[in-house]
């Protein structure tokens, strides 16, 4: 009776050792395999279309992010414009002849991919930036800082809806549209006792087009 309780004890221990054996083969892991979650990165120029005291401006910069499983990614970007705007209302108050505007802005760029798998997909970018909004004279030829009169600090956050167009694994084209909220122009001038602003955020806020040319790993794994 003896042996035969320790032959079913040992028969129990090698049908146990197989059980757990066959679960730890079994067993998944988050970070193992196809689960492990895709990293890589982009970046490329892009185009921006707006407006800038009512007219029509060109903005031109580029930018590069982080992108996690195709679909969620975070980076900076940075532009500035490139078309001409004056005000020739502050000829006077600045002493510049040709008062043009210069206008940069730069930060964190956040984006949403939605199944980027597919040839024609939609995603949704939002820039929050800081910059700096200036004036200077066009028949300057030289562009030192000392130059740049009535400067002033801006705010910019930019949300937008795209489509993207996977043209191969590592270059896709971007086009967007959303709106720019410009804001945190605060520099003053005095003339005649009265206090005026030298910018208004409702100027350089502007509904805006973007094309972007990214460049980076986009194959999906």
């Amino acid at each position: 009776m003896k042996k035969q309780l320790i032959l079913l004890m040992g028969i129990l221990f090698l049908c146990s050792s197989n059980v757990f054996s066959q679960e730890e083969k079994e067993m998944q892991y988050l970070l193992s395999g196809s689960n492990r979650p895709s990293i890589s990165g982009f970046g490329g120029p892009m185009v921006e279309f707006s407006s800038v005291e009512g007219d029509f401006a060109v903005f031109v910069g580029g930018g590069g992010a982080i992108i996690f499983n195709q679909t969620f990614y975070f980076g900076g970007y940075g532009e500035g414009l490139t078309t001409s705007h004056y005000r020739y209302d502050l000829s006077d108050i600045t002493d510049i002849q040709e008062p043009k505007i210069s206008l940069g802005h730069g930060g964190f760029w956040l984006g949403y991919v939605n199944k980027s798998f597919k040839a024609i997909h939609p995603a949704a970018s939002l820039k929050i930036g800081w910059g700096k909004i200036s004036l200077y004279d066009d028949n300057w030829n030289d562009y030192n800082p000392e130059n740049y009169v009535a400067q002033d600090g801006i705010f910019t956050l930019i949300p937008q809806l795209e489509v993207e167009v996977n043209l191969t694994s590592w270059f896709k084209l971007n086009v967007g549209a959303g709106y720019r909220w410009m804001t945190g122009m605060d520099k003053q001038y005095s003339q005649g006792g009265t206090m005026y602003d030298y910018y208004e955020s409702s100027d350089y806020s502007s509904p805006v087009g973007t094309i972007s040319l990214l460049f980076g790993g986009f194959a999906v794994k």
